[in-house]
């Protein structure tokens, strides 16, 4: 495995429009190829983490560090150039797959607008890089899928959808923020298998915010743990999972129940 940092977060501080902080000399750094999953409770600063690497206008404002993408800083980007980062460079997952799917408009239109938006494309090109997509996540009949709107589709196929919209620019980071937390288990286990075939398949390094520690232990290579916006613990998956150094990590070891299997009658 490539071992280039292409993202990499040092000391970074954010705070929110009315001047509270949420993120506290935060630094990680992800790796060409890797699956580093950052957890914590719901309001520990995760999905603002991820808002700051995008720097999406109005949502948070970064006070102090830095956030490298293959070496360039992205807080030092404006206007076009940062556009340009975002999509291509740097792929985003929502938890909900209705922040990056129009409900009403059919999935082909939608993978042919955001390829065009970066450069010239014909239909019949977008369409065919979204079956390729489409079918790398396992949707069959994906013919069927860029013919439907997303509300006549469940919502484990939508999130799929939105995982490969977020992939067809081919960037080589992407970002999810609880990809799995609106699906049910057999589902989850899923949607955590094609992002790792994703990764497998394309060379793509992904960010992951989750609050659920068994999707962490199916998916992750790097660990990080968040707490009222400081990481206090980071490491190697099975080292962080298998000997926890700090409390807050050992709690939530020990509060969520394991990825595909069932609370015995006694939970």
């Amino acid at each position: 495995m490539d071992q280039a940092r292409l993202l990499d977060i040092q000391h970074l501080w954010v705070q929110y429009p009315c001047g509270k902080a949420v993120l506290q000399d935060v630094s990680l750094r992800l790796q060409a190829g890797e699956i580093l999953c950052v957890i914590g409770e719901s309001g520990s600063g995760k999905s603002t983490l991820l808002q700051a690497i995008l720097r999406l206008p109005g949502k948070v404002e970064i006070t102090r560090g830095e956030i490298l993408f293959a070496g360039q800083d992205l807080c030092a980007l404006q206007g076009e150039a940062l556009r340009n980062i975002r999509g291509k460079g740097i792929g985003m997952v929502f938890q909900e797959p209705g922040a990056s799917l129009n409900p009403i408009r059919k999935i082909g239109t939608q993978f042919y607008e955001a390829l065009r938006a970066h450069g010239p494309i014909s239909r019949h090109q977008a369409d065919e890089k979204a079956r390729i997509l489409l079918s790398c996540l396992d949707l069959g009949d994906p013919e069927r899928i860029l013919r439907s709107c997303p509300v006549q589709l469940s919502g484990g196929m939508n999130q799929r959808v939105a995982i490969a919209l977020a992939m067809a620019l081919e960037p080589a980071v992407l970002l999810a923020d609880e990809p799995t937390s609106a699906l049910d288990v057999t589902v989850q286990v899923q949607i955590v298998a094609e992002l790792q075939k994703l990764r497998d398949q394309f060379g793509t390094s992904i960010l992951v915010v989750t609050h659920n520690m068994s999707v962490v232990a199916k998916l992750a290579d790097t660990v990080a743990v968040m707490a009222g916006g400081h990481i206090v613990e980071y490491g190697a998956r099975d080292t962080v999972l298998g000997s926890p150094t700090h409390p807050y990590t050992r709690s939530l070891l020990a509060a969520v129940p394991r990825l595909g299997r069932t609370c015995d009658a006694s939970g």
